[in-house]
């Protein structure tokens, strides 16, 4: 819809999630940081195949790559500000042959992400067990999601509406934490004043 040019005489967007976890009537949001922003990554790792009874004419990748994902968990526990949430998840791990690939996401509240670390982090596990690696992030087909940041103007007016709608002197318009959750609707927030909640 950005692409297309739909929203360029649009001067706000709400965005509203329908969450089954929360009680009915009442509506959840916050001014200002919302929602991670997030990222894909995926690493292929080289070695050379042998056989298991003679390990020292292969070179395992299947060991690169564990340490690998031992070592991209060291990002966040000793290198990230404690103040600042920040997730490295690898959820991928495939083995077989002189090769592995594993991928995973990085989610952050802020645009300074692990990118490079990662990368850094990788080919340098890699080359430690005599692998190679090439690591690439985000694509057209996965891109990186940006931060969900709500406009304060526009919560004041959803403050304003919801409190008429499911009646705020009932205490029904509730104050939300961040999420470390992804929205596409920041997308939206990126070229015009925008919006979103759950109810």
């Amino acid at each position: 819809m950005v692409d297309s040019g739909y929203l360029e005489n649009v001067k706000a967007i709400f965005g509203l999630h329908v969450s089954p976890e929360r009680p009915l009537g009442q509506v959840y949001s916050r001014s200002g940081t919302l929602m991670a922003g997030s990222g894909f990554f995926e690493a292929v790792i080289t070695g050379k195949g042998g056989h298991a009874a003679i390990p020292q004419h292969s070179i395992d990748p299947i060991l690169a790559a564990s340490n690998v994902v031992v070592s991209l968990q060291h990002l966040v526990s000793r290198e990230a500000d404690p103040l600042d949430s920040q997730i490295v998840t690898v959820a991928k791990f495939q083995g077989g042959g002189a090769f592995n690939v594993i991928g995973g996401t990085l989610r952050a509240f802020s645009k300074e992400t692990f990118m490079q670390r990662i990368e850094e982090v990788v080919v340098g596990q890699a080359t430690v067990h005599r692998c190679n690696a090439t690591v690439e992030f985000s694509s057209k087909d996965k891109p990186f999601y940006p931060v969900t940041i709500n406009d304060a103007g526009l919560h004041k007016f959803f403050q304003k509406v919801a409190g008429s709608v499911v009646g705020q002197n009932n205490n029904n318009v509730k104050e939300m934490s961040p999420f470390t959750g992804a929205e596409d609707f920041s997308f939206y927030q990126e070229v015009i004043p925008g919006y979103w909640n759950e109810k």
